[in-house]
């Protein structure tokens, strides 16, 4: 383990977890940050982790995204954070830099989605969707019937083995 960082050294790190988990997704990452002596924050995004509300009460990107940008807005100005993001969740860091470039010390994307600065956020997924894979036990189901929500996907045992956790 690395020794603790001292003030000067230290980081803030902000880890932002992918679909379908929750900040605590990170909780081994995040240990071992602490314990080098970084300040570490795991925000839950809308509809995600501890966060209770259903996925059709979050109509945008935006507002899934607002947990972290929430606290971006807390960070004191001259502060700089390092956001990771895993998965979807590189969307999301990538909105936070836009928006608060001079609060941003780096992005990290880990195993993430990242979008360019041609494309819409969107772009992204409807590129992924368009692949060949083997979808296995997921389902894909629309949260309205006129199709305005996103789109809901649940991980079945079979993809969360063989794909995820293994």
């Amino acid at each position: 383990m690395a020794a603790p960082a001292d003030q000067a050294s230290s980081k803030h790190f902000v880890l932002v977890h992918g679909v379908c988990v929750g900040g605590w997704a990170w909780f081994k990452v995040a240990t071992r940050l602490r314990d080098a002596g970084h300040r570490v924050s795991t925000p839950d995004l809308a509809a995600s982790g501890v966060d209770p509300r259903p996925l059709r009460e979050v109509p945008t990107f935006r507002d899934y995204s607002k947990p972290l940008l929430d606290l971006l807005l807390s960070v004191p100005p001259g502060e700089k954070v390092v956001l990771v993001g895993h998965s979807f969740g590189g969307v999301s860091i990538a909105l936070a830099c836009e928006l608060f470039p001079e609060k941003v010390a780096a992005a990290v994307f880990v195993s993430a989605f990242m979008p360019d600065h041609r494309s819409p956020p969107s772009y992204v997924l409807e590129k992924y969707k368009k692949r060949r894979m083997d979808w296995m036990d997921m389902e894909f189901k629309p949260q309205d019937p006129e199709g305005k929500l996103p789109i809901s996907i649940r991980f079945g045992p079979l993809v969360t083995r063989a794909k995820f956790y293994q």
